[in-house]
Parts: C-alpha cells; structure tokens; sequence
C-alpha cells in the first residue's frame, strides 16, 4: 500500500541508521494514552504488531498531489514542529501491516478521551463519515526497505514568515539547518 508521512529529521536518521524505528510513548499526552492504547489493541487484534509502541501516522496515496501534502501537514503540524525540521516519505507498506481509519471519527474519539462530545468507543472500519473526512493509515513502525523516497519537506512561505518572526522559532530552525536537529 503506497503512503506518505511527514517525520522529524530524527526519524529518518535513525531509519537510515538501524532500518527501523519505531515510536515513542513520549509523545502522546497522557489524557489521550488510553485512545492509543485502544488503537495498538486492535491493530494487534488484526496481527499487526506494534510491540506495545504507538504507532506511525501516515496518509494513503503517493503523495504525488502537493496541495494535497501541504494543506495536511498544515493542519496537522505546529510552528515548533516546522522550525524542527521534516522529511516527507513516501512508503510502500505491505498491506497486511496497515490500519486504516476515519480521521474525522478518530478526532471524535479523541474528543471523548478529553471530555468533550465524542463516541466512548472507537469505529474500526475505514468508513468515512462526510465529503470533508479522510482515510489515515497508521503502521506500526517504519522500516528502510518500505521507503521508496525520502527528501526534506520545507514549510511553505507563510509558516517560514511565522517561524522568522519568532526569535526562538527562528533559533530552533537555524540549528536545525546547521545539522542540530538532523
């Protein structure tokens, strides 16, 4: 199954490094672990094995549609996040080792775990709900031999602007391009 996802520097360098990597607990909230925990449950249920990690969020098709890449990495990713750094991948996962999902019913279950209006039990299916929702593809890791393309993923010029007139930002983003966040 051919996917994208868009990954800090670290990432792709420990991919490089060890051909495999595999997320960290670290950096789920703890008011949304139990959410993620329900998803590493069933994708074991479904034999794909996360070996108790969360896993790695990706976007199905080939990435291919730079509007398309853009306006989700957009949404999706913060100024710190940008001023870090990403790569975008392109993937070729065996199907056999995906989960797809709704985006909008997952935010909704989310929604739940943080006390708003949401489903206290999560949809499995890959349905989508409305002309706005999207398929996700979570994996449970990435692995050198799945990555078909890998280049670094430049903010577009309104985020680069943002990230400039931020001394911090604009510190974290020198650093990254000196070689500190790669």
């Amino acid at each position: 199954m051919r996917v994208w996802t868009v990954q800090a520097p670290e990432v792709v360098a420990t991919v490089r490094s060890t051909g495999v990597y595999r997320a960290t607990w670290d950096r789920v909230s703890p008011s949304l672990r139990p959410p993620f925990e329900a998803l590493v449950a069933e994708m074991t249920r479904r034999g794909i094995d996360c070996g108790s990690t969360p896993p790695v969020w990706c976007w199905p098709g080939r990435g291919l549609r730079r509007s398309v890449v853009r306006r989700k990495a957009n949404a999706l990713l913060s100024l710190h996040e940008w001023a870090h750094g990403r790569w975008l991948l392109i993937l070729d996962v065996p199907a056999d080792r995906t989960l797809t999902t709704s985006y909008s019913l997952w935010n909704d279950y989310l929604a739940y775990h943080l006390g708003s209006d949401g489903p206290s039990e999560m949809d499995w299916t890959c349905r989508t709900v409305d002309k706005w929702d999207q398929p996700q593809v979570t994996v449970p890791e990435l692995r050198q031999d799945w990555i078909l393309r890998a280049r670094p993923y430049p903010p577009d010029a309104d985020i680069a602007a943002r990230i400039e007139a931020d001394p911090i930002l604009r510190a974290r983003a020198r650093a990254a391009d000196l070689g500190g966040g790669h």
